[in-house]
């Protein structure tokens, strides 16, 4: 899969589920010092027995990395294993302000709804 296939999606509400089979998650809040840290999740849903269970693999967490670069990285990670879509949650901007990707992560994502 080529890094423009995969889609960036906002990441749901806490509470809300996600039906997709397999996705990353990124997530990026302040530390104590006001500094972005980011969280990097692989979750994929897997059929245990008769009951589907979701696996959530850790890939970084508390990561001193901007919201930027995470999704960039995040992106090429999806693409080298054929997952087709990433949530993102910037939570370091001021409430009220859209997030837009950087120029290096608008590149690899596609703005095709799903």
């Amino acid at each position: 899969m080529k890094a423009t296939e995969v889609r960036i999606l906002p990441a749901l509400d806490p509470g809300d589920s996600y039906v997709d089979q397999t996705f990353m998650l990124v997530e990026t809040a302040l530390d104590e010092n006001g500094d972005p840290v980011t969280t990097m999740e692989h979750v994929a849903s897997r059929l245990v027995g008769d009951k589907t269970r979701w696996q959530v693999v850790t890939l970084g967490q508390a990561v001193p990395l901007s919201h930027a670069a995470a999704l960039e990285w995040a992106v090429s990670f999806a693409a080298s294993r054929n997952i087709p879509i990433v949530y993102e949650r910037d939570s370091t901007l001021l409430p009220g302000h859209a997030a837009a990707p950087s120029a290096g992560a608008a590149a690899p994502h596609s703005s095709a709804a799903k």
